[in-house]
């Protein structure tokens, strides 16, 4: 780093822009790979409790805590899917849903063409032509297989890599050590206990609120009147792992829903208001007190982070990228010379608590 300052600044800015277009056009041509490896890190420490669990309390080798914890992610995933999917199927299948569906779409139709002289025949056959646009255009098509066969790819790959991340965690944290030799022994040990800290309490924390949404989303819209509260609950809660953009664009789904398959505008109003609500209380309370705030982001940074990691890595990255950044937060705030980019990086402390909430209201009854 001292090195480089004596270099003029024309050429350290163009040497640091080379760097991070190199860096980003890797991740890149090197996503299928990058992003399951990812992601396998982030289930790799929201399993690590469990993993420690059996094999320091209950007394199992590694290899069988570590392959027990997987196997029941896998079938608690398996089972969330299997039950999305049946309701899926059932909303799918429901006729009272397809005829609402269908007046709703045919009095669209009228208003368009009331307003915009477009005949409904002429609407239906424009769409007929951009869908067949859409899969005739060159490449296209491949694209999309390509897309398939790459999910399945990642949805195979990670569990293998989180299970030999789990078992081999030994091994990196000593690798570690290593490559920072004796005289930064200390400030590696500090980075790995931090990291491994913030991760944890990021995963899991996040986890928790998408559950607590999950039951929240399903109660209220139950209680809306929303047909299929439990599909549109556990859908637009799983957009929650996606930090700010994640709950305010989760409403879209069951308004939609409503709009076009009930037959009551203000069902659609009532879930809106709802929607709004929770994403406040989520971003201002749930996540602050449940997630916690060890590393404080700055949301700025953090918007564009998502921005980038959806233009680099579609919906993987948005979800990657909060936690590389405050991982990259963390390794600046403990070396001198990128003290400066941690602090861009990050915010004072604030947000709307639980705990701060709770403390407010004893003090004003001690005051009283």
């Amino acid at each position: 780093m001292n090195k480089l300052r004596e270099y003029p600044v024309i050429v350290r800015l163009t040497f640091i822009l080379f760097f991070t277009v190199l860096v980003i056009y890797s991740l890149i041509q090197a996503k299928h790979f990058l992003y399951p490896l990812a992601i396998s890190v982030l289930f790799s420490y929201l399993l690590y409790p469990v993993a420690s669990f059996l094999e320091y309390k209950a007394r199992f080798p590694r290899v069988l805590a570590v392959l027990i914890s997987v196997l029941l992610f896998l079938i608690i995933t398996a089972g969330a899917f299997n039950i999305l999917i049946n309701q899926i199927q059932k909303l799918i299948e429901d006729e009272t849903v397809q005829q609402h569906a269908g007046d709703n779409l045919k009095s669209l139709q009228m208003f368009v063409y009331e307003h915009l002289n477009v005949t409904p025949e002429m609407q239906t056959e424009w769409l007929k032509e951009k869908a067949a646009s859409f899969f005739d255009a060159q490449g296209e098509a491949k694209t999309l297989v390509m897309k398939i066969v790459g999910a399945v790819e990642a949805v195979l790959f990670i569990p293998i890599f989180t299970f030999f991340m789990l078992f081999f965690r030994d091994r990196g944290e000593k690798f570690i050590h290593k490559l920072a030799e004796r005289r930064h022994s200390e400030l590696a040990e500090t980075l790995i206990k931090q990291i491994s800290k913030v991760t944890i309490k990021y995963v899991t924390g996040v986890t928790i609120v998408v559950m607590i949404l999950a039951v929240s989303h399903s109660i209220a819209l139950k209680i809306i009147g929303v047909r299929y509260p439990l599909v549109l609950g556990l859908i637009t809660a799983s957009f929650s792992f996606i930090p700010y953009f994640g709950t305010i664009v989760s409403g879209i789904v069951p308004v939609a829903f409503t709009l076009v398959a009930q037959d009551n505008p203000y069902i659609a109003l009532a879930v809106a208001l709802y929607y709004i609500t929770i994403s406040l209380i989520d971003h201002n309370i749930l996540t602050p007190s449940i997630v916690g705030g060890k590393v404080h982001l700055n949301p700025f940074i953090t918007i564009l982070s998502i921005i980038v990691g959806a233009t680099v890595w579609g919906i993987p990255g948005m979800i990657i990228v909060v936690p590389s950044i405050a991982v990259v937060k963390i390794i600046c705030d403990n070396i001198d010379s990128l003290k400066p980019f941690g602090y861009i990086l990050g915010v004072d402390k604030g947000g709307l608590t639980i705990k701060k909430i709770t403390d407010f209201f004893l003090r004003k009854g001690k005051q009283n």
